[in-house]
């Protein structure tokens, strides 16, 4: 058993306090069946980083796994809503409901969290974090969450007592000291220490499992291991939600980290196979829907405002004839007429029956982000 915390008591309850990474007293030990798995692992990671290279126009894809990775997010904490209400919402002049307005919320924290990044070039620290938080929770639930700050109060998550709120700046400083300084421990299992410890410190009153798990693909981002956070893990954490939170537990009362990155690596390979699947039928779907617009009985020009069109699709799997409008910059009789004649070749179908204010779903697409695979 390795020791990998201290107790602190404060009135009747004993707040688990844990030590810096990496792991000491022993230093991490991974088996060599272990290292097999990550060196399976990494080839996961490379396969689809190239799939998603040959992916045309990435930026478009990307938005429906993020969403799908969002809602799965999500769900982990009792959040339930739709791909196509989360699609859908956008297009409507109403408020979108609670639990839609959080998984909403989850999308733009990672596109704040990312661009502080890309974009203003900061390392992954507190300030990226507290950023992601304060916009996943800002809508939605309200000051009671206190977003974009520590926590300034006592938590229990489950039977763990996390530590106490004048510790949490100095303990998130020693994990952000870790993530960037790290030189010793390759970083796919460094991702997978960090969202352990994180966890483990719990430093939100709410919304810790969500920013947890976006913290690995901001990770994977950051490292140069993933190009595009196409990837979701969530999916496979609550497949093996039970097991999760036995290797959490393991590591803190049994110092078991081996035990966790043997579960992560599992997790993050499965997921890997997971997106580079989806990507492949995606680009199926795409080549064959492009072979069959290009065979239409139509002018060039309104071949290639469908091709235009099927792009816009990837991104907007849910649209009306006014948001087409304004993606192909056309008239709105212009792009009803694309509409109909996507319907004739059932590449759309029709969301409602309304006269006025029709959606249209692409259903081949949105069927393929829904599928489960047997990995």
């Amino acid at each position: 058993m390795r020791k990998t915390g201290t107790y602190e008591l404060l009135g009747s309850n004993k707040h688990f306090i844990p030590y810096p990474l990496p792991p000491e007293n022993p230093p991490l030990q991974l088996s060599s069946k272990t290292m097999e798995l990550y060196a399976h692992t990494m080839l996961q990671i490379g396969k689809l980083n190239e799939m998603a290279a040959r992916l045309p126009a990435i930026q478009r894809f990307i938005k429906a796994y993020v969403t799908k990775e969002a809602l799965l997010s999500s769900e982990i904490e009792g959040i339930h809503t739709t791909l196509i209400d989360l699609f859908t919402q956008p297009l409507l002049e109403t408020r979108p409901n609670k639990n839609t307005q959080l998984v909403m919320n989850y999308t733009h924290a990672l596109d704040v969290a990312l661009s502080m990044i890309q974009k203003e070039g900061l390392p992954i620290s507190n300030r990226v974090l507290l950023a992601a938080h304060k916009t996943l929770m800002q809508v939605g639930e309200g000051d009671r969450s206190n977003p974009g700050n520590f926590r300034k109060q006592s938590v229990k998550v489950g039977n763990h007592i996390p530590a106490p709120a004048p510790q949490i700046p100095d303990l998130m400083a020693a994990l952000e000291r870790f993530i960037n300084i790290n030189d010793t421990i390759p970083p796919l299992i460094a991702s997978g220490l960090v969202h352990v410890q994180f966890e483990t410190i719990h430093p939100f009153l709410d919304g810790n499992g969500r920013i947890g798990r976006l913290l690995i693909v901001l990770m994977l981002i950051q490292d140069n291991l993933l190009s595009t956070p196409i990837l979701y893990p969530s999916y496979y954490f609550k497949k093996y939600r039970n097991e999760y939170y036995y290797r959490l537990d393991e590591v803190r009362t049994k110092g078991d980290f081996e035990g966790w990155i043997a579960y992560y690596l599992m997790i993050i390979e499965k997921s890997c196979i997971d997106a580079h699947r989806r990507a492949q039928e995606i680009e199926q779907l795409q080549q064959s829907l492009t072979q069959m617009i290009e065979n239409m009985p139509l002018s060039a020009s309104q071949i290639n405002a469908r091709l235009k069109t099927l792009s816009i699709l990837f991104q907007f799997p849910v649209i009306n004839a006014p948001e087409l409008s304004d993606q192909l910059d056309v008239s709105y009789n212009t792009a009803r007429q694309i509409i109909t004649s996507l319907l004739e070749a059932n590449i759309l179908t029709e969301k409602n029956e309304q006269k006025r204010g029709k959606m249209y779903r692409f259903s081949a697409y949105l069927e393929l982000l829904e599928k489960e695979y047997d990995i």
